[in-house]
């Protein structure tokens, strides 16, 4: 029992804050596209696609992958938007939605005819706005080059795929869905590029401004509440692209670990034993000064093993993250046990 209680105080540290209500999407480009993209694979009806850009001011209208607006800017809740099971994201008429990270790109396409001297003469389109959940662009040749577009996804593969998510930037000619070639990236890389000999660009993530005020604590508590849900269901993978890459972990009676693969390793240990473990938060602050945000939580960890009773632990936390590629990465981690510390389910 006592081990059983030192294993479950040593996993209490990286839980982050857990979800508030929310009505209302963060500003940016929300898309279903890889709930859609493998739903027949994962024998699932494919769902309607839906893009939505939603604006500072709360303000949403629906756009296509382009990013044109297909309507008019509305007030209010978007129709069939809810929370996901568990508080991890979004979803619209039981849809996932994902927030779309901002790419700027460039695209050069070597012309039909060559210079007078012979050496290939080249286009040249940059300054061209993207996301990477679906978004696409569109590069004329103008009657001197192919006719070519682009697109980018941060891809989640299928239930069950051993491939990892990955950044990905197509290049199409006449079939909009059937790429000519493609180049992956890390999910969190910023900046994904590719060379064909007949034509060349890259994509660059766009620089975000971090939220601030009642934005910047929502989105944090949103961080915790996808965590929560990504712990608790193993997905670690996903999990994963929670953490920035210099995370560090600091949890009462276990050496600090430092790098978010150690520290994926060292959650992973009670499911990979055969156990499994609910946590609770109560929220006592989340707040942000510039690119970090800083939440402090009372939490209530209870870890079970097959044919032994539940050992629990409750404490506080104290989590840094740090403002990257658009969204809020757990960065610091640091808890103890604490006897007044109890989170109500």
């Amino acid at each position: 029992m006592r081990r059983l209680r030192t294993l479950a105080a040593a996993f209490v540290g990286a839980a982050p804050l857990a979800a508030q209500a929310q009505d209302t999407l963060p500003a940016g480009i929300w898309t279903n596209t890889e709930d859609t993209y493998f739903a027949e694979e994962e024998g699932r009806a494919r769902p309607e696609a839906i893009l939505v850009e939603v604006g500072e001011d709360g303000r949403w209208r629906p756009i296509d992958a382009f990013g044109a607006p297909k309507g008019e800017w509305q007030r209010g809740t978007v129709p069939g938007l809810a929370p996901r099971a568990g508080g991890a994201g979004w979803q619209i008429a039981g849809s996932e939605i994902r927030r779309a990270q901002p790419f700027t790109c460039w695209v050069s396409v070597r012309k039909f005819a060559a210079k007078p001297d012979g050496t290939p003469d080249w286009t040249f389109a940059g300054g061209l706005a993207s996301f990477d959940q679906g978004g696409r662009v569109a590069i004329p040749g103008q009657g001197v080059a192919p006719d070519i577009s682009i697109r980018l996804r941060n891809v989640t593969w299928a239930k069950g795929s051993r491939n990892k998510p990955s950044l990905v930037l197509y290049v199409h000619k006449d079939d909009p869905e059937r790429a000519e070639s493609y180049a992956w990236a890390s999910p969190d890389a910023r900046l994904v590029g590719i060379n064909l000999r007949w034509m060349q660009g890259s994509c660059s993530a766009a620089d975000t401004p971090p939220p601030s005020g009642e934005a910047a604590a929502a989105g944090l508590v949103d961080a915790g509440a996808r965590w929560k849900a990504l712990y608790e269901a193993g997905d670690w993978d996903a999990l994963r692209r929670l953490y920035a890459d210099d995370a560090v972990l600091m949890t009462q009676g276990t050496p600090k670990l430092t790098g978010a693969d150690a520290i994926i390793a060292h959650l992973r240990r009670v499911r990979d034993a055969g156990g499994s473990a609910t946590i609770d938060f109560a929220p006592e602050e989340a707040r942000a000064e510039g690119g970090h945000g800083f939440v402090t939580a009372r939490y209530a960890m209870a870890i079970t093993f097959p044919g032994k009773p539940p050992v629990s632990v409750a404490g506080r936390s104290m989590l840094v993250y740090k403002w990257k590629g658009g969204q809020w990465l757990l960065w610091r981690d640091i808890d103890n046990l604490a006897p007044d510390a109890t989170a109500a389910r």
